[in-house]
């Protein structure tokens, strides 16, 4: 079973599918020493906050609408394709 197949068509994903949804982005993200926290915010949305570690490549980071694109792109799969996706950077917070 996939992390797109977990819940029934309709159905809110449960946080472990979108955790896997989002599972290549938090590793690319990983690779330049970043963090990926995912605060859900409803059935279908979420915050996701980009920390940097000390040794974070600050020119490594894409344009923050980037990162929201390939996250929505990685959660339309999840049984629907309007998901509200919110992104924070470390100049952000």
């Amino acid at each position: 079973m996939t992390a797109a197949s977990a819940t029934p068509a309709g159905a809110a994903p449960t946080d472990d599918a979108v955790t896997a949804a989002l599972a290549p982005l938090a590793g690319g993200l990983a690779a330049d020493d970043y963090r990926l926290d995912i605060d859900r915010t409803g059935d279908f949305a979420v915050t996701l906050t980009v920390v940097a570690g000390p040794e974070a490549c600050a020119d490594c980071l894409v344009p923050q609408d980037i990162t929201r694109r390939m996250a929505e792109q990685r959660l339309a799969g999840m049984h629907r394709a309007d998901w509200r996706v919110d992104v924070r950077y470390p100049k952000d917070i």
